[in-house]
């Protein structure tokens, strides 16, 4: 029985790119293909930053602006103070609700792409584009995998307030020092608050990218193909290790070199048609903003909602491209992982290129000419 030869990180990229191509775009259908690009954008945690980025932002600019504007109050005095507690306890309330409803979408989220995680390996290794039955398959899978990036994140985040939290204490404390100095503060004090904090931040999140690839690329595949324990898949990823250490290495790099280069050659392409498609609609703005908005209410409320439409149809655009991009970077990274270990994880590899039977011994005699009927005299040799 032939089975799927064992590949190298170099000769797993070919497969992975031809696989991506075929669970996504054989024969190309866009409607398809945005399905299977959102259950894969979806298992990826920076996609759910690009969809959330412009409320936290927004929530950011209003604080600036709060501390910007707020009024110099004397809280040396009773009314001070009178009015330093009550303040002091909504704002502590109001935090308390915030990080409860925060913590609760952070969980509900995390579940949401720990069985999408699950539903994409179906896709990529079955290659049947059936989401709603990949998602059925795996309900009792996805609560044991969950509780592995559960635990996971919790420890980074423990680890990040270990690590960087004295240094975040210390950069709003310089924060309000500067800001008490006014125009006199020297910006380079505040800047060396913040260089520690964000230093660690950004050792920290590597480091946990890189566990959270380990576990989608080698934890999960056991659990879902042979409904492994966590003991199980975690032993079968040691004797990898173990076994193909620098090939592990190299993998992880080239996964995160090459998937990157998809996605900043793609957003590159994204952001080339959305500035062009931007000035377009500013320049069509324009003209009609001269043409109706001195034409009276009518054609300035005529006006308004044709900006608006278009506004809309800009937001459309980049968040379907937005999905089109994930999408696209997360089936590469899963198919290139299961190449990578389906040739060293023999029932992945059967299920992604199924052996062929090797008859051994067997010798198969050609066949004997038909017989001539039997009113003809037999043949003269």
């Amino acid at each position: 029985m032939a089975r799927m030869k064992k590949l190298s990180p170099v000769d797993a990229l070919g497969p992975a790119f031809r696989r991506a191509r075929e669970v996504m775009a054989a024969p190309f259908r866009l409607g398809f293909f945005l399905k299977i690009a959102l259950v894969a954008a979806l298992t990826q945690p920076g996609f759910y930053s690009v969809i959330i980025s412009y409320p936290v932002q927004g929530v950011q600019a209003a604080a600036g602006a709060a501390i910007r504007h707020r009024a110099v109050m004397n809280f040396s005095g009773v009314d001070g103070l009178a009015f330093a507690g009550p303040a002091a306890a909504a704002g502590f309330v109001i935090l308390t609700i915030v990080l409860l409803i925060g913590l609760l979408v952070w969980v509900l989220a995390t579940y949401l792409f720990c069985r999408l995680r699950f539903v994409l390996f179906d896709l990529v290794v079955y290659r049947q584009g059936k989401v709603r039955e990949a998602w059925s398959k795996y309900g009792r899978q996805t609560w044991r995998y969950f509780g592995v990036v559960l635990l996971a994140s919790l420890a980074f985040l423990v680890l990040l307030a270990a690590t960087a939290g004295p240094f975040f204490v210390h950069m709003l404390k310089m924060a309000a020092r500067i800001g008490a100095q006014g125009t006199h503060a020297n910006p380079l004090s505040m800047l060396g608050a913040m260089l520690p904090f964000f230093g660690i931040a950004l050792l920290v999140g590597l480091a946990w990218m890189l566990v959270d690839a380990i576990l989608q690329d080698f934890v999960l595949p056991p659990i879902a193909i042979e409904d492994a324990p966590i003991e199980g898949a975690f032993g079968r990823l040691l004797a990898l290790i173990r076994e193909d250490f620098g090939s592990f290495v190299v993998y992880l790099l080239l996964r995160f070199v090459v998937a990157l280069g998809i996605s900043w050659t793609l957003m590159v392409v994204v952001f080339l048609i959305l500035a062009v498609g931007g000035m377009g609609g500013l320049a069509v703005g324009f003209g009609l903003y001269r043409a109706m908005w001195h034409g009276g209410i009518g054609l300035q409320v005529v006006f308004v909602a044709i900006v608006a439409a278009m506004a809309l149809v800009l937001i459309g655009v980049y968040l379907v491209a937005m999905v089109a991009v994930y999408g696209t970077v997360a089936v590469f990274k899963q198919s290139y992982a299961v190449y990578f270990f389906g040739s060293r994880y023999a029932r992945l590899g059967d299920l992604l290129e199924p052996p062929e039977e090797e008859m051994v011994g067997v010798r198969i005699e050609p066949p004997l000419p038909p017989l001539p009927p039997l009113n003809e005299p037999p043949p003269v040799w």
